[in-house]
């Protein structure tokens, strides 16, 4: 297989875990941009970069198809994952994002080094993120979405899912989880199993626009201000393996499968990374 080859595989294989992680609430399909060495190229498109669409064109069609595949195609199959093997499934998504961190520091460094001013902005970007889940157990944002359907709720649906698609292009925050946080996560997702376009379409509007937004508005921050904004995305992405971290640990097989998880989503992070490193 070719260097473009490669580059396209890997674009299918990165589409299908972005899309799996939008339906796991706490998982940051963000974050497996930046694991996987592509967040850049992957915003850049988000943010409808012509030039850069029509560079990696080929790439970003395999990523879309991907995508689409593992939203549609895993949200029956995340959900019986996480019901009956919630420890392995967690564990391995801890693996993929973790096993990443080493490839984001070298993106990050690639022309300078970090400094003594980096510290703060990692710990807010941690705080942030744990932060957040923190609030989920208090339940914080238990409004709901409206009871009465009327022009009014598809509106808040379509605020909904432009909020969560922001979050969706920032590393270290699951846009699945804001869907929690705003208590409309089964909305969505029941939605998307019964094909419900009344709510399909309102949300596709809003996180269309949302993405647009939150990849300029990433752009915008990294280009100015590079090693604060990713020291930033370093404290999110390890903030955001944190909460995945299951209870119920203890010497038995659940507990085994579960490292060995950990130890297959670490060594397919370094693998693809390092795949994509030698397809550019």
């Amino acid at each position: 297989m070719g260097v473009s080859g490669i580059k396209d595989l890997f674009g299918l294989i990165v589409g299908i875990v972005y899309g799996i992680a939008h339906v796991v609430p706490g998982v940051s399909s963000g974050t497996f941009l930046v694991v996987f060495g592509c967040y850049d190229l992957v915003c850049e498109a988000f943010a409808l970069k012509l030039d850069v669409i029509k560079k990696n064109l080929m790439f970003l069609i395999y990523f879309a198809i991907g995508t689409v595949g593992g939203l549609a195609g895993f949200v029956f199959v995340i959900t019986y994952l996480l019901a009956g093997f919630e420890i392995q499934t967690n564990l391995f998504f801890m693996g993929l994002i973790l096993g990443g961190v080493p490839l984001i520091v070298k993106i990050a460094t690639k022309e300078e080094k970090f400094k003594a001013s980096c510290v703060l902005p990692f710990i807010l970007g941690l705080a942030l993120v744990v932060s957040l889940f923190a609030l989920e157990k208090f339940n914080a944002f238990e409004s709901g979405a409206a009871q009465a359907v009327g022009y009014i709720y598809y509106i808040k649906i379509a605020l909904f899912a432009f909020v969560a698609a922001v979050a969706m292009v920032m590393p270290g925050i699951s846009g699945a989880f804001v869907l929690v946080a705003f208590g409309v996560y089964n909305v969505f997702i029941e939605a998307l199993k019964s094909l419900d376009f009344s709510i399909l379409i309102p949300a596709v509007i809003g996180i269309a626009i949302g993405i647009v937004a939150g990849a300029r508005l990433i752009l915008f921050l990294l280009k100015r201000y590079k090693l604060i904004v990713y020291s930033v995305i370093i404290g999110m992405v390890i903030g955001s393996a944190a909460p995945l971290f299951p209870g119920g640990l203890g010497l038995n097989a659940a507990t085994f499968a579960g490292v060995l998880c950990l130890a297959l989503g670490g060594a397919i992070s370094l693998i693809l990374g390092k795949r994509d490193s030698a397809a550019k």
